[in-house]
């Protein structure tokens, strides 16, 4: 048991060990607010349609720090963990933080226009990890139990599938459409960051070689 914790705890960088935190003291508050009866997380930060349309914009960010019970607290903690692990590693902490955020926020627009019902979880976001893996690190190779070895990409196709199938079944069209939002919008928000590099970076070579030869 120490060895699997230490083995756990070496994968934390500092950015997802305080998303992690964060996860973890939200639904600890929650579960005290319930048993004492004092107060409610769910109705305060829930993604809310009627909410939202009445001024509480914070909604389609704040439902991911609310975990939908235990079993959703351990599973996303888990996946944060892994995939935020691998993506802290090409970026920032901030980067980390910032993609996070854009990902909550396109998965919670589409909650709020598709259902009427409030969502909490950070499911959409885990999502979302998953794609920017395949993004960043696509073509690296992988190792699967099931499946042997190929590409992170393969195996990211995979358990994309996977997860989707088990958001339909288990939670409807409706929050499967959400999930695949998030995924959706973090593809675009790093393609859209990595075209902006690009075309940066190409303009900064074209000045120096002008530079060079104005020397």
């Amino acid at each position: 048991m120490n060895a699997f914790w230490q083995r756990f705890t070496a994968l934390l960088t500092p950015g997802t060990r305080a998303l992690l935190v964060l996860l973890a003291g939200v639904y600890a508050a929650a579960v005290i607010g319930e048993l004492t009866h004092s107060f409610e997380l769910q109705s305060r930060l829930a993604a809310s349609a009627p909410a939202f349309w009445h001024g509480q914009i914070w909604r389609i960010i704040s439902y991911a720090l609310l975990p939908n019970g235990i079993l959703d607290f351990l599973m996303n903690g888990f996946a944060l963990v892994l995939l935020g692990a691998q993506l802290e590693r090409h970026w920032s902490r901030g980067q980390l933080w910032i993609f996070c955020a854009i990902v909550a926020a396109g998965a919670g627009l589409a909650q709020i226009f598709l259902s009427s019902l409030p969502m909490t979880g950070a499911a959409p976001v885990m999502f979302g990890l998953l794609v920017a893996w395949a993004f960043e690190c696509g073509h690296q190779p992988a190792q699967f139990p099931l499946f042997g070895e190929m590409t992170v990409r393969q195996m990211v196709l995979i358990f994309g599938v996977i997860s989707l199938a088990i958001m339909f079944f288990t939670a409807g069209l409706a929050r499967t459409a959400v999930m695949a939002a998030g995924g959706f919008t973090g593809w675009s928000y790093l393609w859209l960051r990595h075209k902006w590099i690009m075309s940066h970076s190409g303009r900064a070579v074209e000045s120096s070689r002008i530079n060079r030869l104005e020397l």
